[in-house]
């Protein structure tokens, strides 16, 4: 927990001295994620398809309510001519010249087949689709989030090692600058260590510039001020990992993946599809109702000039029959695309596995790290204390007892760089199983 602290001061020295305004905020994991969800820009995307989306069902669902309709013209009227059938004898007829015509006519579907209900039912799959992307959206901008946030605490461990070994060096070469001057050193050592401490400045200074780069990535992605420096949440080692056996976390894919249900979802879609097809070889059933004003009445001759009112209510019935021979082809189509989408639906399935596997096999990995990496701080330490006790009894040269300091202080860094990597296998399988 010390190095943690440690770590928190290194970042915030390294980055604090390139900006006079900088704002640091210690940000946990759940934070982090808080922030993906209410700031990214592609959730809102996200979000605005979803809605988009749920606009579509109303639509949608407004196929259902009646159809009215109502025009209102006025016109000039020429007059009109009669002949005999051999068309001599012309006569010219007067008529009226204005002419008006106002209709209302209402009607409202009563069966098409299913031709609504289906076009309804894809409008609610595609907002389930929607509503699947921007949850599987906020799962993958987290863990790319996370992978920054947790880079940038290796990026820190890294510049601890880094100013740890400066330290190191720094004395060592005093020490032999001393042994030089009292003749029992070369210069060809001095000039070695002088080397090797050219070397961690320029790690150190790389190792700064490349954590300022991904604190930048992670503020401009959070929206966040640009002076704002994260922190990493000193308790993370401490954070309490879902531990389930391989079988538990394809189960956990199977119930919460948003690709899984996405690919479920369009297979649904695709026989809504079908069913819309098969709706148009069926016949549209309505209830109809109008209302016509026209004048004059021109049906008769000579013309009378009045207005003349009718309405009529009954039952459409409207057939396409083209569609025998057309709607054929579009059902081969969506029939196909029916098979493709459970294919991809299985394909899903498979790669989900293959991904729930591979991601075990490197939280297994990462394990075995950890457990690898706890047994050389424990042998690191061993050493350093052997060592201890000989330098003081005169018995090792401070060579020794730097090497042996250097070799502890970098294998507990790089214990806890151990237990960032079982974080981020255990994320990683959160996110292919669909519980990030």
């Amino acid at each position: 927990m010390r190095n943690f602290y440690l770590l928190t001061a290194v970042l915030c020295v390294l980055l604090c001295s390139g900006n006079a305004r900088a704002q640091l905020r210690t940000i946990t994991i759940e934070e982090l994620f808080e922030l993906c969800d209410n700031s990214s820009k592609s959730v809102e995307i996200s979000r605005l398809g979803a809605k988009m989306a749920a606009e579509g069902v109303k639509v949608a669902r407004s196929a259902m309510l009646p159809e009215v309709e109502s025009s209102l013209s006025v016109s000039f009227l020429g007059d009109g001519c009669v002949t005999d059938r051999d068309f001599t004898n012309f006569t010219n007829a007067d008529m009226p010249h204005f002419g008006n015509n106002f209709a209302i006519k209402a009607s409202q579907v009563i069966y098409a087949g299913g031709a609504i209900s289906a076009g309804i039912k894809q409008a609610e799959i595609d907002k389930k689709i929607a509503e699947k992307g921007v949850e599987l959206q906020k799962q993958n901008i987290r863990f790319l989030m996370l992978g920054n946030y947790l880079e940038l605490c290796k990026l820190s461990n890294r510049a601890v090692i880094f100013k740890k070994n400066i330290e190191q060096t720094e004395l060592l070469v005093s020490h032999i600058k001393a042994k030089h001057n009292a003749g029992t050193a070369l210069r060809n050592d001095i000039t070695r260590y002088e080397l090797r401490l050219e070397q961690l400045r320029l790690g150190l200074h790389e190792t700064e510039n490349n954590m300022r780069k991904v604190n930048y990535h992670i503020v401009q992605a959070l929206g966040l001020p640009d002076e704002t420096i994260i922190a990493p949440d000193s308790a993370i080692t401490n954070y309490r990992l879902q531990v389930l056996s391989r079988d538990q976390w394809q189960s956990e894919a199977e119930s919460n993946s948003p690709i899984l249900h996405i690919a479920q979802l369009k297979i649904s879609k695709q026989q809504q599809k079908e069913h819309s097809v098969k709706a148009e070889r069926l016949p549209q059933v309505a209830l109809v109702a109008a209302n016509h004003l026209d004048g004059p009445i021109t049906i008769e001759v000579p013309t009378i000039d009045k207005n003349f009112n009718y309405w009529y209510v009954g039952v459409g019935l409207k057939y396409n029959i083209s569609a025998l021979w057309k709607a054929n082809k579009k059902s081969r189509i969506e029939r196909i695309g029916t098979i493709c989408a459970k294919e991809s639906a299985e394909l899903a399935r498979e790669e989900t596995g293959i991904a729930i596997n591979s991601a075990f096999i490197a939280l297994e990995n990462a394990y075995e790290q950890l457990h690898t990496q706890e047994k050389s701080v424990e042998l690191a330490r061993e050493n350093y204390n052997v060592v201890n006790n000989r330098y003081l009894n005169d018995l090792a040269l401070v060579t020794d007892m730097i090497d042996a300091s250097n070799a502890l202080i970098e294998t507990q860094l790089q214990l806890v760089n151990a237990r960032i990597n079982v974080i981020y296998s255990t994320y990683n399988l959160q996110r292919v199983a669909g519980t990030l």
